[in-house]
C-alpha cells in the first residue's frame, strides 16, 4: 500500500509509468505523476513544481524506480534447495 492506495503488482514488478504535465502556463511550471500501466490511477505525484520539464521527468523517474524497488524488496525470498 502506498499513500493509502493499493499498488498492483505482477510477479515482483510494479507496472507503471511517469507522465510530466504542464501545471501553469505563465510562468511555465511542470509536475510529474506516476500512473499504473493501463489505467488513469495516479499512484504518486510531485509535491513541488519544476521550471523545466526535464527536471520533472528526472524526479518522476526516480519516484518510479523507488516504487519498483519497493515491489521487488517486499517479495518473499525463494527457497533455494541445494
Amino acid at each position: 500500500m502506498l499513500g493509502g492506495k493499493m499498488v498492483p503488482k505482477v510477479g515482483n514488478v510494479f507496472l507503471g509509468h511517469v507522465k510530466v504535465e504542464l501545471q501553469s502556463r505563465s510562468p511555465k511550471l511542470w509536475g510529474w505523476k506516476v500512473r499504473m500501466d493501463g489505467s488513469d490511477t495516479i499512484v504518486e505525484c510531485s509535491e513541488r513544481v519544476f521550471s523545466h520539464a526535464e527536471d520533472a521527468w528526472r524526479e518522476g523517474q526516480r519516484a518510479l524506480a523507488s516504487l519498483e524497488a519497493q515491489r521487488v524488496s517486499h517479495q518473499p525470498r525463494q527457497r533455494q534447495d541445494a
